[in-house]
């Protein structure tokens, strides 16, 4: 049977990896004084390498090794408080204390009954960091607004990786397979790898999450924050179907408006409508400025007549806007038909609609 590695050695290996991450994080956050998730990455980071430490000097007493491994389960959380700052949430709701005092508790209760450093305590404390791991893990892979990224992926899929090595250190532990600590020697076997994975899990969101606004804004009107042409098109293979239904509106004589009023206040009236917009349509609606004044919005599973009542209430909503000289819109309906192999061919239709609105007296929908 071949030696096992010596577990001083690879302590020093996961406190220096981690120490490490820890000037990275804390760098970072100097050059960009308001991503506060560095501290709580960094902090993380800090703490997991002085509890480390720390075990060399406890005295190795139920309750100072009982704080020591909720210490641990602190240093994770950390991570996690930093990613829910990251997504503008509370960093530290008060659930998660309950697996800090899982892991403190479960290793001292055992080390009062069996002894300090026992198996049981040993195994009770593990316990805890298992709790830890698939809550942190879990919460990073399928816990996240929207899709998670590929370093939220990958940091989750690193913490989750822990969970086995948790248990086969609990099991080498319950069945005496070996004289030396499994508890601790397992799981610095996974630092190994796991520590630089999730640590670069985490250091990759940021600049994931500024791509992803990067290439919407590419896809966005910058004045009104609807979608612009590219935006449309990237809309298609989901809102391309039959049953749907596309309105087609333009502001009446913006021309004039502009003339008589300013660009500014055309500018105003442009944003006051796709807000006004926004607030009436249902989940799943989008809108998109095809150019100047036009704008076209995008109906998901809506019947020529619930078109035409939201084409009404928008005419409504509008009115409600303040601070802007009178304006009306027109609007033209139609329905996305199985041949439409893009949107041009329904907002064709839905223009025509619209310029028989006009030709009626404008200030409505056809």
């Amino acid at each position: 049977m071949p030696d096992l590695p010596d577990i001083q050695t690879l302590r020093l290996c996961s406190m220096l990896a981690s120490f490490a991450f820890f000037g990275v994080f804390a760098r970072l956050w100097l050059g960009q004084r308001d991503a506060v998730y560095l501290l709580y990455w960094a902090a993380s980071s800090l703490l997991y390498t002085l509890t480390i430490l720390s075990f060399d000097v406890s005295g190795h007493t139920p309750l100072q090794d009982g704080l020591l491994y909720a210490l641990l389960s602190a240093s994770t959380l950390l991570s996690l408080s930093g990613v829910r700052r990251f997504d503008g949430l509370a960093p530290f709701p008060l659930w998660l204390i309950l697996p800090i005092l899982v892991s403190g508790f479960g290793y001292g209760v055992p080390a009062h009954l069996f002894g300090a450093d026992s198996a049981a305590a040993r195994i009770g404390g593990t316990c805890g960091s298992i709790l830890t791991m698939a809550i942190t893990g879990g919460l990073l892979v399928f816990g996240g607004r929207g899709a998670a990224s590929p370093g939220r992926r990958i940091a989750g899929a690193a913490y989750l990786a822990y969970i086995p090595c948790f248990l086969a250190a609990i099991t080498a532990e319950a069945f005496g397979v070996a004289s030396v600590n499994m508890a601790a020697l397992i799981p610095m076997l996974a630092d190994q790898l796991l520590l630089a994975v999730l640590n670069l899990g985490l250091i990759a969101m940021p600049g994931e999450r500024a791509q992803a606004r990067l290439q919407e804004a590419a896809l966005r009107d910058p004045l009104t924050g609807a979608w612009n042409r590219a935006g449309l098109a990237a809309l298609a293979p989901r809102l391309l179907r039959p049953g749907h239904a596309v309105i087609v509106l333009d502001v009446d004589h913006f021309k004039t408006i502009n003339d008589r009023h300013g660009h500014g206040a055309g500018d105003r009236i442009l944003t006051a409508l796709v807000a006004s917009a926004r607030a009436v349509l249902p989940a799943g609606a989008e809108i998109a400025r095809l150019g100047g004044d036009e704008f076209v919005m995008i109906l998901p599973d809506q019947s020529r007549a619930e078109a035409s009542w939201l084409a009404d209430e928008v005419r409504h909503a509008i009115r409600r806007a303040s601070d802007l000289p009178p304006w009306t819109i027109s609007l033209g309906i139609a329905a996305v038909e199985p041949g439409d192999r893009d949107f041009a061919q329904a907002i064709e239709r839905a223009d025509a609609a619209l310029y028989r609105a006009k030709a009626a007296g404008r200030d409505r929908a056809a």
